[in-house]
């Protein structure tokens, strides 16, 4: 090796420290301004305690329930004597019903079904009926069964049902079938692809999304922005970093150089998006005007400048704001006059 060879070689070795400690850098300075400007405090005035899980909907079992047995070791009864809610959602569910000849224990229904949560991209839930006839939304480990229902999900933001994903689901019902000695029934392949596509279609009519960005001053570590981020309210749901509202329910995302916080793929951005997925996002009076609001709010925190699509400065009191407020409530309406109310749980489920 020549000497130029080892000279290129401890220069980009050079260059690397130089890297890691400018962004050691960053991240102390920041963190001092946290200090400054924030004490540490569990409750957030502004939230309360309010949390929310959120993200694919797999479907639940539950595991820790313990029934009265009989001599030979048989649930007597079910856990909860009542019915539960939740049910399959017609509007953008098709449904594979499964009828078992003799009860199915509840464990190993759980076990031999955990495997079938999707077919393609869609996400299955499962309902099922106990053998003293009351409904259930999640299958519990000591109850039995006599009757499954597959419910698979039509359409979501990756598209309608495709026909390679009826079939796998239908797949699913026979395997499941043949497994505990039941029957199926279901609807017609083609009236189901049919109901997908209007129900896409429906979905792609109501999509609405806006936001704001705020542009750092120079590239900053992603790990400090969130943390002052938290310490203003945001958290950690799902995928990424949202602002909820006091009924748990998400107002809008926090988007590190544009992506989900779980799919950034640098140590530091330049500039970070907050986005209002109208269809995902609780519906308040002067949604877009409460974003600015809190896009100001975490500029002063982070040094950075609000700004618009275009890359304009954005002030609080720009005159396109409640242009924009009464667009959304047009969107709002719309789709609650579609049935698809904005961060309903159906809503959740089509625009994911």
């Amino acid at each position: 090796m020549t000497n130029l060879q080892l000279g290129i070689i401890v220069i980009g070795l050079l260059a690397i420290v130089a890297v890691l400690l400018f962004n050691w850098w960053q991240e102390k300075r920041i963190q001092q301004r946290i200090n400054q400007q924030f004490p540490t405090n569990e409750f957030d005035p502004l939230l309360g305690n309010a949390h929310v899980e959120n993200g694919r909907s797999d479907p639940s079992f539950v595991l820790e329930d313990k029934p009265e047995v009989g001599d030979d070791g048989v649930p007597k009864a079910s856990v909860v004597q009542q019915h539960e809610e939740e049910g399959v959602d017609p509007m953008c569910e098709t449904v594979f019903d499964i009828h078992f000849f003799t009860p199915v224990n509840g464990t190993q229904l759980i076990q031999h079904i955990q495997q079938f949560k999707y077919a393609g991209n869609k996400p299955i839930r499962y309902f099922a009926e106990t053998a003293d006839g009351f409904h259930r939304a999640r299958i519990r480990a000591a109850e039995l069964y006599t009757s499954l229902q597959m419910a698979v999900q039509l359409a979501n933001r990756n598209g309608p049902m495709r026909s390679e994903e009826w079939d796998q689901a239908f797949m699913y019902a026979d395997n499941i079938a043949h497994a505990f000695d039941a029957t199926t029934e279901s609807a017609d392949k083609a009236q189901v692809l049919e109901q997908a596509q209007q129900l896409d279609q429906l979905c792609n009519e109501s999509e609405a999304q806006v936001g704001v960005n705020l542009v750092l001053d120079g590239t900053q570590p992603v790990k400090a922005i969130l943390e002052i981020a938290q310490r203003l309210g945001y958290e950690e749901c799902g995928m990424g970093v949202v602002r909820l509202h006091e009924s748990g329910k998400p107002l809008f995302l926090l988007l590190p150089g544009g992506n989900l916080s779980t799919e950034v793929r640098s140590a530091g951005v330049e500039h970070i998006e907050l986005l209002i997925d109208v269809p995902n996002s609780y519906q308040i009076q002067k949604p877009f005007t409460h974003l600015v609001e809190h896009a100001h709010e975490l500029a002063k925190a982070l040094n950075a400048q609000v700004v618009d699509d275009e890359g304009k400065p954005l002030q609080r009191d720009n005159a396109v704001i409640p242009v924009i407020d009464q667009q959304l409530a047009e969107v709002y309406q719309d789709l609650d006059a579609k049935g698809l109310r904005a961060g309903s749980d159906r809503a959740a489920r089509l625009f994911s």
